[in-house]
């Protein structure tokens, strides 16, 4: 079907004015600039009357992009430019800001000189509000409307490229998921961006909040001349969370941790301040919470020292790295060994030896305790089987059981399992768990321990009187031995502190256990312990931990023991 020319014109109108698109033409021979009457549509600005492209850009740009906007039109007639392109704001009649696209082609004469310009005019407003929407996803949260993790290296980074003085404070709510678990993420949410105004309220001009992800947040400062600015806002921050926050009608009270390092004296690179930001911030849950910390060069090598035990751990079992000591358990009155501790040990080719207290509570952080426990237990059966072999008096060795272990479903079984190889008697097994382990073992897996106890496995408990333990739970369990702490005999020459072990030494006596006490290092403490009726003994002043051979010695003379 033919269309006639007039038809098509109208159909070539009404597609440029509902594309928002007008036509113009610069003819430079001339000196003549023709502008489409839709323009005034498009742009709802009433100026038409323009001499040529740059006076288009003077009267219509907006002031701050006049100047790159005559620049775009200056590269493309220097030649530098196939095609004319160019994005800028105009201001419209009622005031408001539009952004306009302006393409355009050029026409040569036959010395290649341009001769004439024409091109469109296109309103991009939809567009570019789009563009700004999405660039503000990509760079601020989407709850609280902070800047973003993306943002803070942006701007880290344009600090450190400008060698700027700074520092990071990196900061989360401590226990924040017990908040979602307890009243919901809705209330969460809320309790989020509440905090986040008050905390913006605190740093005001001297720093920028970020919130990285969930309750984890970083205020990145560069406004300030020394640490003591850092401990006031600090101080200000920490004060203004005395006091209860308002959510949903309730009042709740939070407390945050915090990291800081400061750049660039502690680093000049991005992901090292990050490190040690949440190195600093790691520190300050240790030392319980609430509380700040600035970064140490003592708080890295405690770090990466971390780092190698946890490698090293998983092939300590493999490489034979363990060995056990033993450290004999003495009573006083009969002068003979009632027992044996066993401790374990660990020497390693790269980091020496490790002592139990640093690398125990790794390993039951990464789980390996429970192939190490194993394997202590496998050690200390086969020098019970060892020794009776020999037809030395043995009467029981004690073994530190982790938490972790008793958790395990297996537990009781492959404890079983292993003292039935060696075929020894569990009578002369027993195990240490501390007091906490024993309470929360009932409300957990109290039926592992039954398990044991009806074999005739012994129950020790370790540490006895630093935790929390119930008298109820003392006479519910069948429990043989309590080891009052080494604590508690430092201190014996005090009064009132060996009031309190003659005390525990009553209450155990009354229930039928045995009582010893741990870390007997000198003549007198053995003496006042005797004085209110403990007579066995474990510590330096007897013996100190020894190896298998030496433990069979001690068998062979039974008494005097002065001499080991």
């Amino acid at each position: 079907m033919c269309i006639h020319s007039k038809g098509n014109e109208q159909i070539y109108l009404r597609a440029l004015k509902r594309a928002d698109i007008a036509l113009w033409e610069w003819n430079i021979e001339n000196s003549t600039f023709f502008l489409s009457s839709n323009y005034s549509h498009i742009i709802e600005n009433s100026k038409n009357n323009f001499k040529d492209l740059f006076d288009f850009i003077q009267k219509t740009a907006a002031d701050a992009d006049t100047a790159s906007a005559k620049n775009d039109l200056i590269f493309f007639l220097n030649g530098n430019a196939s095609t004319y392109k160019s994005e800028f704001r105009v201001s419209t009649n009622a005031e408001e800001i539009k952004f306009i696209l302006i393409r355009g082609k050029a026409s040569r004469d036959i010395q290649g000189k341009i001769s004439l310009i024409s091109g469109s005019i296109e309103d991009v407003t939809e567009k570019k509000t789009l563009e700004r929407h999405i660039d503000h996803l990509a760079y601020y949260d989407s709850l609280t409307d902070l800047p973003n993790r993306l943002l803070f290296v942006n701007d880290l980074k344009a600090a450190l490229d400008n060698s700027q003085k700074g520092a990071l404070m990196f900061m989360d709510i401590d226990d924040f998921k017990l908040v979602n678990d307890t009243f919901g993420h809705d209330y969460g949410d809320l309790l989020l961006i509440i905090f986040c105004q008050l905390i913006i309220s605190c740093i005001k001009c001297l720093g920028k909040l970020y919130r990285i992800s969930g309750d984890e947040f970083i205020i990145l400062t560069n406004e300030f001349n020394s640490s003591d600015e850092l401990l006031k806002l600090c101080g200000n921050i920490f004060n203004y969370l005395k006091k209860p926050f308002e959510v949903k009608g309730d009042k709740i009270y939070i407390t945050i941790s915090m990291g800081i390092t400061i750049f660039p004296k502690d680093a000049s690179d991005i992901d090292e301040l990050y490190k040690y930001a949440d190195l600093a911030l790691y520190q300050s849950k240790i030392n319980g919470k609430n509380t700040f910390t600035f970064f140490q060069r003592q708080i890295l090598n405690s770090y990466r020292r971390k780092i190698d035990i946890e490698q090293e751990l998983k092939s300590a079992v493999k490489n034979n790295e363990f060995y056990v000591l033993y450290q004999p358990q003495v009573d006083t009155v009969k002068n003979q060994v009632v027992g044996f501790e066993a401790l374990l040990r660990w020497q390693n080719a790269k980091l020496g030896s490790v002592p139990a207290d640093e690398f125990i509570p790794i390993a039951e952080m990464t789980g390996n305790i429970v192939e190490i426990g194993e394997w202590v237990l496998d050690s200390v059966c086969k020098t019970i089987n060892k020794m009776k072999a020999k037809n030395h008096d043995l009467k029981k060795i004690s073994i530190n059981v982790s938490p972790i272990q008793l958790k395990k479903y297996n537990f009781a079984n492959r404890f079983i399992s292993i003292y039935e190889k060696y075929g020894i008697s569990p009578s002369l097994l027993e195990i240490e768990i501390t007091e906490g382990t024993l309470i929360d073992l009932f409300s957990y897996k109290i039926e592992t321990i039954n398990t044991l106890l009806k074999r005739g496995v012994k129950i020790s408990i370790d540490d006895f009187g630093t935790g929390y333990s119930s008298l109820n739970y003392l006479t519910t369990l069948p429990i043989s031995t309590i080891k009052i702490d080494k604590s508690f005999i430092n201190n014996i020459y005090n009064k009132k502190n060996k009031s309190i072990i003659k005390c525990m030494i009553d209450l155990s006596k009354s229930l039928n256990y045995e009582i010893i006490a741990e870390g007997v290092e000198t003549k007198e403490q053995l003496n006042l312990l005797s004085e209110i009726g403990c007579s066995i003994i474990q510590g330096y002043y007897f013996s100190r931990p020894l190896t298998m051979d030496k433990a069979e010695k001690i068998l062979i003379k039974k008494r005097n023991f002065g001499g080991i």
